[in-house]
């Protein structure tokens, strides 16, 4: 296995870690009014890659109501790909929705950068790219990899996907952190099978490197840890998938801590849904035609509970480039 590649070049983060407002977390019942806080869920859903409809079912599904105090995360990759991008970003604004950046949606950021200063005249080959995809429409299934032009840093598509964004959309999505921190164990607060700490992230984090200094590029990209040779205990991410998930060396050190920290990601759909002790990877593979998943997280009297919610794509799959196994999912316990 081999460590990550060269990094992509990483569209300017304006925020690295953002920490969820204590109004948007569930916290202790303490009466039944309506208005009580006990009420709010987070509803994190796993990558959405362009797929409104699905995204609209699942959230249906588990009758989310923001009214009564429920809030949407997203695990990244809200966008390539799929067929309704500027749909997902859309609803995504309409919900007052948080979000973490993932590498799809780093590499829209930076094709939009690369068409603007190229003043517009940065466009696919038409040899290279349908018509309806050079008109900023993917077509599902087809030439979803394309590449354009000779010289350019993304695919077709990634171009296709940054010019049907406006400038609002984009500038949304350029403001994302790269985690999403949520503190659960707030005074007084029922008890927590997260921890005291829960993030969102879109790939994943390193073992034994503080959150303010893990790697952009690995949060964005890694899928498992190689040793590092030079140091026993230390670990350099790896895109690849390896023979493991990151999530076993996150879940062993994080026994070892007082103070624990769950990691909620995405980014690693070949893998499924994975359920470890202290992190849990919600892509399902929706964008293939499989499930689009979330944790809902609330708060009862007995604590903090959660439980993973499905639905089927409800859109017109891609074709992958690699055909996602049915078992391969990872299920961690």
């Amino acid at each position: 296995m081999t460590a990550t590649k060269a990094p992509d070049r990483i569209f300017p983060i304006s925020t690295f870690i953002s920490d969820l407002p204590i109004n948007l977390i569930p916290q202790s019942l303490r009466s039944s009014s309506e208005h009580d806080p006990g009420k709010r869920r987070l509803v994190i859903v796993g990558d959405v890659h362009g797929m409104s409809k699905s995204l609209q079912a699942l959230l249906d599904k588990v009758a989310f109501d923001q009214s009564n105090g429920d809030h949407l995360i997203l695990v990244g990759d809200l966008f390539n790909k799929g067929p309704d991008s500027p749909g997902v970003v859309d609803l995504a604004i309409k919900l007052g929705a948080s979000a973490v950046r993932g590498n799809h949606d780093n590499a829209v950021l930076d094709a939009a950068a690369e068409i603007k200063a190229s003043g517009g005249s940065l466009l696919p080959s038409e040899a290279d790219v349908p018509g309806d995809i050079a008109r900023g429409r993917q077509i599902p299934g087809k030439c979803a990899s394309a590449t354009a032009g000779s010289g350019m840093r993304h695919s077709a598509t990634t171009y296709s996907t940054a010019r049907a964004l406006s400038t609002d959309r984009l500038d949304w999505l350029a403001a994302l952190p790269l985690i999403v921190r949520v503190k659960l164990k707030l005074p007084p607060s029922p008890t927590s099978p997260f921890g005291d700490t829960l993030v969102v992230v879109h790939a994943g984090l390193v073992p034994g490197i503080p959150l303010e200094e893990q790697d952009p590029h690995a949060i964005m990209h890694l899928r498992s840890l190689v040793r590092a040779p030079d140091d026993a205990a230390g670990f350099i991410p790896a895109e690849t998938s390896g023979e493991e998930s990151w999530v076993q060396e996150w879940d062993r050190w994080q026994e070892k801590q007082a103070s624990k920290t769950t990691v909620i990601f995405g980014h690693d759909a070949k893998r499924r849904l994975q359920l470890g002790r202290y992190a849990i990877g919600l892509d399902s593979a929706c964008l293939y035609g499989h499930q689009l998943s979330a944790i809902v997280i609330m708060a009862t009297d007995r604590g903090i509970e959660h439980q993973i919610v499905q639905i089927e794509c409800a859109d017109e799959p891609v074709v992958p480039k690699e055909p996602v196994k049915e078992d391969d999912q990872t299920m961690v316990v």
